[in-house]
């Protein structure tokens, strides 16, 4: 076998893709939806990296050039619908999510049949992985747009981490794109292969995938059809008859006194449905009286009330024998982040300062 550079970075990405695709197949894993699409993208790579280090070796190449488009015809559904089935509660691989899958099935039986296919349906691959790539970023925007309006706990973290994912594909298609076109680019006087530089992107991608996954399996918050739904109705203005409009006005009323006598705000994982529930009011009544009275989005009007508990705690801890990150945690804040944006956005201070000043 050779050992170039390439098929060192080859065997790296295989023996990556294969072992975190075993890892999400264990019980810590395996119970989100999700994680069958990213082990499946993980096994396609392995796959495809084990074709292209037996073909870069001369082998089988009397068969295995005829399925090479094949595996481009996978990336794209499989890590769309990885994002999707991540972030919506309802998601179903139903009949109509199966017809992404019917370009590569579709290829292996006419090539099975002698037909050389991959001579055109290549130039497919690429088309399909930008429009793969639109679909994904936007779910994502979705997904950024509903959140504030159903949940009070901050999701940064988990769309950080998904847009990095798909930034990262994106520029791998991109560059693969160019390595079609230019083979020799020119880094610090340094000629190097642009294909060496896709490989290499491809393992850094595979080895972000496993960081991420194994640093942190947590659960995370999803949406469902009723909160995009509920997000989509928040962001209209409809204009009210007075008798709806004094309604709303009573709930906000009957909503202020709730949160202040009860104080559910201090719970972290504080949604729209729960707060609803408890007012015995639908969410969509609750989240037109915030939006049309309170004049914020859910998220912003639990957190004005945890901005305001942890202004209270700053105030009266003198001696400072609590910590502004317990007083963040005990407030319903659950990323540092958001809590400095939202604390400085509603007092003009940082947490320190405003510690500092009213000592």
């Amino acid at each position: 076998m050779n050992f170039s550079p390439v098929n060192i970075i080859h065997i790296l990405i295989i023996w990556q893709s294969l072992l975190f695709a075993v890892v999400l197949a264990t019980p810590a894993y395996n119970k989100n939806k999700s994680n069958l699409f990213l082990s499946l993208l993980l096994l396609t790579l392995a796959v495809h990296f084990s074709y292209n280090l037996l073909y870069t070796n001369g082998l089988f190449l009397d068969v295995l050039p005829r399925y090479s488009c094949s595996y481009g015809f996978l990336y794209g559904p499989l890590f769309y619908l990885y994002i999707q089935f991540y972030l919506e509660k309802d998601a179903k691989l139903d009949k109509w999510r199966w017809l992404h899958f019917v370009p590569f099935f579709g290829i292996l039986v006419v090539t099975a049949f002698g037909y050389k296919i991959c001579k055109w349906a290549g130039f497919f691959i690429f088309p399909a992985m930008l429009a793969y790539a639109f679909f994904s970023f936007r779910e994502l925007a979705l997904y950024s747009r509903t959140i504030p309006h159903v949940s009070s706990k901050s999701v940064s973290s988990e769309i950080k981490w998904l847009k990095t994912l798909s930034v990262f594909m994106l520029v791998i298609v991109l560059l693969d794109l160019l390595a079609a076109q230019i083979h020799i680019i020119n880094i610090f006087n340094i000629n190097v292969k642009v294909e060496v530089v896709v490989q290499t992107g491809i393992l850094l991608f595979v080895s972000l995938i496993n960081y991420q996954g194994l640093k942190n399996p947590r659960p995370y918050q999803q949406i469902s059809e009723s909160d995009i739904a509920l997000s989509k109705a928040s962001e209209l203005k409809v204009p009210m008859a007075k008798t709806d409009k004094q309604a709303l006005q009573d709930l906000a009323a009957s909503l202020d006194q709730f949160m202040t006598e009860t104080r559910p705000y201090l719970n972290p994982d504080l949604n729209i449905n729960t707060l609803a529930f408890n007012l015995g009011v639908t969410e969509k009544t609750l989240s037109q009286t915030i939006n049309s009275i309170m004049g914020a989005n859910f998220s912003d009007y639990i957190n004005s009330y945890r901005i305001e508990f942890v202004r209270q705690k700053l105030e009266e801890d003198k001696d400072r024998s609590m910590s502004i990150k317990e007083v963040m945690y005990e407030a319903g804040f659950n990323s540092r982040s958001v809590f400095n944006t939202a604390f400085k956005k509603k007092t003009g201070l940082t947490p320190s300062e405003y510690q500092k000043y009213h000592q």
